[in-house]
């Protein structure tokens, strides 16, 4: 990209600068606004903002568009092809300085102290002997006789007063 501007605005100011005596060449103030969106995509590259390059190189295309008639159909293609080798361009170009490599941060080993061993002194009692209870047999009780269900009547529709006029 920094290859690509210097040649335009050099283009663009050899052009304008012959603009009085020839009036297929462009004019002043075209020439002029042309070099200054040139700097502006320059500088937004060099800052890595694409979004802004890129809004500048459709301004530069519209400018070129807006050129008077007069103005030489080679020179308008010469601009125009520019454009798109810029518009091509501007993902690779555009990117700014490399960053810096950052240095991912590596494990560092840190010295555990062995865990001490500390005695205690308490004794354990000796398990007692003691008899389990022998199982007593409890009976179990006899079922008891339960009613058969009855039937029930099925339910009753609703009745509806009839309207009197």
């Amino acid at each position: 990209m920094r290859r690509l501007l210097p040649l335009l605005v050099l283009l663009v100011a050899l052009v304008a600068g012959c603009g009085q005596s020839n009036p297929a060449l462009i004019p002043q103030s075209n020439a002029d606004a042309l070099t200054a969106t040139a700097d502006k995509i320059r500088t937004a590259c060099d800052a890595a903002d694409r979004t802004v390059a890129r809004r500048e190189i459709r301004n530069a295309q519209r400018e070129i568009d807006a050129l008077p008639g007069r103005v030489s159909r080679k020179l308008r293609r010469n601009l125009e092809d520019w454009v798109q080798q810029i518009r091509d361009r501007i993902t690779a170009d555009c990117q700014g300085d490399e960053p810096a490599d950052t240095p991912t941060p590596t494990a560092t080993e840190t010295e555990t102290a062995a865990p001490t061993e500390t005695a205690t002194a308490t004794e354990t009692a000796a398990p007692t002997e003691s008899a389990t209870e022998a199982p007593t047999d409890t009976p179990t009780a006899a079922p008891t006789d339960t009613a058969a269900p009855t039937e029930t009547a099925p339910p009753v529709e609703p009745t509806t007063t009839p309207d009197v006029p």
